[in-house]
Formats: C-alpha cells, sequence, structure tokens
C-alpha cells in the first residue's frame, strides 16, 4: 500500500467542503474493494471515525467492512449546500437530472471495479454543469488509484496530489502579515452609482495597489461578458489594471476578510465563523 508522504497542504476549518471516495481494503472477498462516497468538512478526522465503526461516528454501511481508504476528495466548493449536492448526484447518477443523458452510467461494466465505476462517473460530472464552473480541486490521497482522467477537465481545475490538513483558523495563519488597507471609491466603477452597505456587496481587485470597487453582482455579469444562460463566472481581467481575476478567490478573500480593507472583528473561535456545523454526511453509496 503506498501513500503520499507526511507533508500536509492546508485549508481552514469553517471553509473547508469537501466530498471523498473511500474504497475498502478488507480482507473479506465480499467486501474488498466497495465503495463508498461522503461529505466531510475534515478527511483527516472522517477517515478515522469510518475505520473505528459507527459507534465512534463512522457511517453505518462502512462499520465492519473496512479498513477503508480515502482515495480521492474533491474540494474548493462555495459551501457545504453545493457539496452536498454533488455528492447526493455522484452518488445517485441514475437519478440526477445532470447526469441522465449519460446512459452509460446506469451501471458498472463487466470486469470494471468500483472505484473504476465511480471515477468514471466523477470524470462526466466534473464536464457538465453547474460543476464544471466551479473551481474544484481534484486531490489524490493514495498513489495507489491516481491515474488520468479519460475526458480531459475544464481548465481552472486542480488535480493534485497529497494530504490535506484543516488548520483552526486562518487569521493564525495572517497575524504575522502586515496589514494592508485599501482605498475605496465611494461608487462602483462598471455602474457608476454608489455602494450601499459596502460590506456585503463590494468587491475589489486582487492587486492590492488597484483601487477597483464595484458592487458584487456589476463585476460578476463584467466578468461573465457575454455567455448568455450562466451565473457564475469563474474569471477575468480586471477593468481596471487588466490583472487576472479568479472568482471564487475574489468571494474568499471577501469572505475572510483579507485584502478587503475591512477588519475581522470576531474572536478567533473558529465554530463560530463556520457557516456549516463541523460535521460530516452519512450519506451512503449503494453497492
Amino acid at each position: 500500500m503506498n501513500t503520499y508522504g507526511s507533508h500536509e497542504d492546508l485549508a481552514q476549518k469553517g471553509h473547508f467542503y469537501g466530498v471523498y471516495l473511500l474504497c475498502s481494503q478488507s480482507l473479506e472477498q465480499r467486501y474488498h474493494g466497495k465503495c463508498y462516497v461522503g461529505f466531510t468538512v475534515n478527511p483527516k478526522r472522517r477517515i478515522r471515525q469510518h475505520n473505528r465503526g459507527c459507534d465512534f461516528g463512522g457511517a453505518r454501511k462502512t462499520s465492519k467492512k473496512g479498513p477503508w481508504q480515502m482515495v480521492m476528495i474533491v474540494h474548493g466548493f462555495p459551501n457545504n449546500i453545493a457539496a452536498l449536492q454533488f455528492e447526493w448526484a455522484w452518488q445517485q447518477p441514475t437519478l440526477s437530472t445532470r447526469l441522465k443523458i449519460f446512459p452509460e452510467l446506469k451501471r458498472k461494466q463487466s470486469k470494471e471495479s468500483h472505484f473504476e465505476y465511480n471515477f468514471r462517473i466523477l470524470n462526466r460530472m466534473l464536464n457538465v454543469g453547474p460543476w464544471h464552473r466551479l473551481p474544484l480541486t481534484v486531490r489524490w490521497l493514495e498513489t495507489d488509484y491516481e491515474r488520468s482522467f479519460p475526458i480531459e477537465l475544464p481548465q481552472h481545475m486542480s488535480i493534485v496530489s497529497g494530504k490535506v490538513a484543516i488548520t483552526a483558523s486562518q487569521r493564525k495563519q495572517h497575524l504575522n502579515c502586515p496589514a494592508t488597507t485599501t482605498i475605496w471609491a465611494p461608487e462602483c466603477h462598471l455602474c457608476m452609482e454608489r455602494i450601499e452597505q459596502p460590506e456585503r456587496s463590494r468587491l475589489g481587485c486582487l492587486n492590492a495597489s488597484c483601487r477597483l470597487t464595484c458592487h458584487m453582482l456589476c463585476l460578476a455579469n463584467y466578468l461573465l461578458g457575454d455567455q448568455p444562460g450562466q451565473y457564475i463566472p469563474i474569471g477575468g481581467e480586471c477593468p481596471l489594471c487588466e490583472t487576472h481575476l479568479i472568482w471564487a478567490t475574489l468571494l474568499q478573500r471577501k469572505r475572510l476578510g483579507l485584502g478587503g480593507g475591512e477588519a475581522q472583528d470576531q474572536e478567533d473561535s473558529a465554530d463560530e465563523l463556520s457557516d456549516v456545523p463541523d460535521v460530516d454526511s452519512d450519506v451512503e453509496l449503494s453497492d
């Protein structure tokens, strides 16, 4: 069994939403190779729960059928609702309205492993809306399972390898960084209307020296350009300085109050700052 080294990428507690795939390493033939799809906000803790059993927070369907390996996880969802919807569709491709157009996903092919079947479903999912517009990361957690996607993923998605650890607070990571003050304009640079409630509706540029000030909706429409029927921008150029903007990064910085001129007044409590309870989904994948 090959696993990645001790180095772990960091993600902030309360801002990580992942949908993972487990594969059973059971010595019992009837369980070996079976798969399970789930949602988690903390992958390292979740795999421990699965392997300890349902009495310790694991799922009923994985209890006593392991040991389990978390072989991959998809993360980068904007919130827990989007991640849970993705989880359900991956679990139920024949019921998902987005995947019904792919009849080849209805069943596992002969001689196809459970992992290969779930990998094939995932490949299709990442190339259809609305998921194909999200800045998702596919993270391989076990080297034995890592492989190329037959259908190329959208360019704004990332494929990485290695473990991920959840840190207590983003604020701690920036305590020693010099504070930056953004100079805002009172009006939106795109619609020229005054920005009311700027803490909620104002966005700027990723370039700290740029004075771009926009309504969130105005900037979203600008980045969408001539893409009819879409409502989630992927990215584009700043209308003032032409810096390349990534929509998901803009929203994350807005949410964390980093580089946006807004102080984070709350106490350093990850549980209070999180917009999702620190729990995991117990939705299960049928065999």
